[in-house]
Order: structure tokens, then sequence, then C-alpha cells
């Protein structure tokens, strides 16, 4: 098992005897005494810290240090923060794996996070008690773990489900939206009307198969279309 624990951390607050340290996060306190119970039936896991909200999951991974983060990406209705807050855990505290535990399943969502260096994806309602002790276990020791459904959906993504190129027009108006500007806003800077820009937006959404602005954003992301 890889022992990387972090030596800036003090032992009293990492629990040094447990093999295996988590952070849970989700803002739903009977599903968090729930995942509590269930990673403590395991001899050696103990739950360091419970976290609510984005800024309480920094703030609990920086003074505890965990092995495994075990993270739902949506703790405000803000899966796209869940999503960089991620990334932001794996760059500051690359000792810590996360491991998402999800309502949904959503393309774009799942790939999206372990492109941002999320280690598995699971979703509550489809795991099972001793599936969720062994997933964390092997997200600590580096392995990525994917719950039913997510390797189907991988294998779509990156199979090349997204074939249709985006027009240089709808590539110029994605990117403004990835930059947070309204259709009216665009319809100004080009010069258009707003069901122009409407009109393109929804061509470039039945082309990467997105079902709202965000999606349409993210996916055009990871088909390499545009960039952050």
């Amino acid at each position: 098992m890889v022992n990387d624990a972090r030596s800036d951390v003090p032992l009293g607050r990492r629990m040094p005897n447990a093999k295996t340290r988590v952070v849970v996060a989700d803002r739903n306190v009977i599903t968090r005494v729930g995942i509590r119970a269930i990673l403590e039936r395991t001899t050696g896991t103990a739950v360091v810290a419970e976290a609510t909200s984005y800024e309480a999951v920094l703030d609990a991974v920086d003074e505890h240090g965990p092995d495994v983060l075990v993270f739902d990406l949506d703790l405000a209705d803000d899966t796209t923060r869940g999503l960089y807050l991620c990334e932001e855990i794996r760059a500051r505290f690359p000792s810590t794996r996360i491991l998402i535990l999800s309502n949904t399943l959503a393309e774009f969502v799942v790939v999206d996070a372990l492109r941002r260096g999320a280690s598995g994806y699971l979703v509550k309602d489809e795991i099972r008690a001793d599936e969720l002790q062994k997933a964390v276990v092997s997200v600590q020791e580096g392995e990525t773990v994917m719950g039913r459904g997510v390797a189907s959906i991988l294998a779509r993504s990156l199979g090349g489900g997204t074939t249709e190129r985006l027009s240089d027009r709808e590539l110029e108006l994605v990117q403004m939206l990835a930059h947070g500007l309204s259709n009216k806003e665009i319809a100004a800077r080009l010069y258009v009307s707003e069901s122009t820009v409407k009109f393109h937006i929804q061509n470039a959404s039945k082309k990467l198969n997105a079902h709202n602005r965000t999606e349409l954003v993210h996916r055009a992301v990871m088909a390499g279309f545009i960039t952050n």
C-alpha cells in the first residue's frame, strides 16, 4: 500500500493508528453518518473529518491530510465548482486521492471529474457497503475505481462519440460561453441578433450532444475544440 502521509499535518489530527484516513464531503447529514458507519467497519479506516461546503472541503484536507476524500461534487448545486475543486485538491494535496460519490451519472461530469484528478466515480444508489469499503482502499493504493455504468460512459466518450466538428462561428460562440458571456453580450460583440446566437448554440449543442450551456462548454473542452 502506498504510504505517503503528509509530514506537515500533526499526528494527533491524522489519527496515526489508522491505515486509511478519510474526509467525507456531503451536504446531507444522514449520508455522511452512513458513509462514516460503513467505512469505519473496516479495521484501520477512520473518518477524520466531515465537510458540507466547498470551502470546508479544502480546510479539512489541508488540516487533516487524509489519504482519501469521499466527495459529492454537488455540495451547493454547483457541479462545475466541484469539478474545479477536484483539480485544485490534486494540485495542492497530491497525496490525497479523490473518490466521487454522486447521485447522478452524467457523461460530461464523469469524464471531467476523472480528467481533473478524481481516482474513482461511484453512484450512491448503485453501490453496496462492501463495494464502497473496497473502493476507498483501492483508490488509496493508486487504482482507478469505476462504478456500474461508468466504464461504458468512458468508452463511449473516449471512443470518438463526438465526431462532428464545430464550425468556426460555433467555436467562437462556445469560447465566449466559456468566458461567461450571455447571449445578448455575444450578439453585441459579433454584431448579430440574439436569435442568430441561439441558432448557433443549438447547432453546437446537437453536435456535442449537450443539454445545457455548461455541458456544452465541458464537452467542447473535453473534445479539444476549445481551452478553458
